[in-house]
């Protein structure tokens, strides 16, 4: 496990943590009571891609249409 308490220790723990050939866990220690600052967003959680109900074909086709008519606003 790599602990991280700093911004620079994240970038050195994802460096070593890709030459190793196994598994492994950045620690990175936060103030729980620290917020962030309010954003007007999403999570976008598509519906599965392929599946064998046509419950689910019918709901992921809906979903391809409405993210047709999504706007970016960045």
């Amino acid at each position: 496990m790599i602990r991280c308490g700093t911004i620079d220790e994240l970038r050195a723990g994802l460096g070593d943590a890709k030459k190793e050939p196994r598994t492994v866990v950045l620690a990175v220690e936060v103030d729980r009571y620290e917020g962030v600052p309010a954003y007007e967003s999403w999570w976008d959680v598509p519906i599965a891609e392929v599946a064998e109900a046509d419950s689910v074909r019918t709901v992921r086709a809906e979903y391809d249409e409405a993210r047709q008519a999504e706007r970016s606003y960045l």
